[in-house]
């Protein structure tokens, strides 16, 4: 019986969590024009209070790449910013009011670091996602 219990908690577990991540890849991709293709990576964590979440990727030379973030946060800003692997700032959402996307264009080849957490001293838990895609 206690397995029972278990196994029935784990399972619905699991379809909550896969219905936050249809929900919010459905969301970010209000974001994300068809003429983007998918680098095919959901970037999607669960996020508390005061934490940062970081995301690696490699962005390659003379291509355009556009980052889609989002939230189901229910309060806050979601704040994602990139750093190059020497953590220097690249760039951050905050500069451009929040923008909840942001196009790239990169002369060389780079790995990145994106940082993403939500800005509020009143957030409620939830999960954030990025997509990121190029420009053929």
């Amino acid at each position: 019986m206690q397995r029972i219990v278990i196994i029935l908690t784990l399972t619905l577990f699991s379809l909550n969590s896969f219905s936050q991540i249809e929900q919010l890849k459905k969301t970010c991709s209000t974001n994300f024009p068809s003429y983007y293709i998918s680098d095919g990576q959901e970037y999607f964590a669960a996020l508390k209070p005061d934490q940062r979440i970081e995301f690696r990727t490699t962005f390659y030379a003379d291509n355009t790449y556009r980052i889609s973030a989002c939230t189901n946060a229910k309060k806050g800003k979601l704040v994602f910013k990139v750093y190059d692997t020497e953590k220097n700032l690249l760039f951050t959402n905050e500069s451009f009011n929040y923008s909840p996307f942001w196009d790239f264009r990169f002369t060389s080849t780079v790995t990145c670091i994106i940082q993403v957490e939500v800005k509020n001293p009143q957030f409620i838990p939830g999960y954030v996602m990025l997509l990121i895609g190029f420009k053929p």
